[in-house]
């Protein structure tokens, strides 16, 4: 029986850098993570068909969890696969980029700011419900996040991007993660988003239970969350319905119970 595969094609040559940082770093991360991950096999380099690097990977089994919620297991299941990434060793791991997610939350500070005014906008404007932004509480969760102590560890690994299109579940189990083209060595608050998009609040209570999250990181992957979702809104609204639902999620999740 021959062997599931999958291509990693990228779109345009921004993508190009993220691809080789999977190329380089996953077959060295995966043996020691507890989810299957897309671990390349065969890489292809750039020629008259197709103008880019690309890459064979293994095929992780599974179906994307999407707006669902993990529950429970799950919220154990990722607590496991965010402590294993964070323990492996990160000598000489790409370090985050200036002004990106996983660095210095102050330097994210314009962006965020910018992606809020720009919602209220659309919330005036009636193109979104007038209720989904409650402006002040943004501003306050957002600045909380700013005025965070930063984080005075060393840099660790994070996927980044740990939301509902990247985790695939088998049944009820959480089976895989997808897409670690953000992979960096950075502030673990960036992979404590993740919580914040599929966990309910006592679920995420007991995700950073287990991860040992304490409460400055907690409240920069809050705002950071929040963030995200501020900037999907507007760019997506009248062209990717998914990523529209997507970013309501996160809003809703870091403006309401906590």
């Amino acid at each position: 029986m021959l062997a599931q595969l999958s291509v990693r094609l990228p779109r345009k040559p921004s993508a190009v850098p993220s691809l080789l940082v999977e190329r380089e770093w996953l077959p060295r991360l995966a043996p020691d993570l507890p989810l299957a991950v897309p671990v390349p096999v065969a890489v292809g380099e750039p020629d008259e068909l197709y103008p880019l690097p690309w890459s064979v990977c293994s095929w992780v089994t599974g179906t994307q969890l999407g707006f669902k919620e993990l529950g429970r297991g799950g919220a154990r299941a990722l607590a496991e696969f965010v402590t294993a990434l964070r323990s492996s060793d990160a000598t000489g791991g790409p370090r985050v980029a200036a002004g990106q997610r996983g660095g210095p939350v102050a330097a994210y500070d314009q962006t965020a700011r910018t992606a809020l005014n720009a919602v209220l906008d659309l919330q005036a404007a009636g193109r979104i419900e007038p209720d989904l932004v409650d402006g002040n509480l943004a501003d306050e969760v957002w600045a909380a996040a700013v005025a965070a102590p930063a984080w005075d560890g060393p840099g660790v690994w994070t996927h980044r991007d740990l939301h509902g299109g990247n985790l695939l579940i088998t049944g009820a189990r959480l089976s895989g993660v997808l897409d670690f083209g953000g992979l960096v060595v950075g502030d673990p608050a960036t992979d404590v988003m993740g919580a914040f998009h599929v966990l309910s609040p006592s679920d995420r209570h007991l995700f950073c239970q287990l991860v040992g999250v304490d409460d400055a990181t907690l409240t920069r992957a809050r705002g950071l969350a929040l963030a995200q979702g501020l900037e999907a809104l507007p760019y997506y609204l009248d062209s990717h319905p998914g990523m529209v639902s997507f970013a309501r999620r996160a809003i809703t999740a870091t403006l309401g119970p906590q």
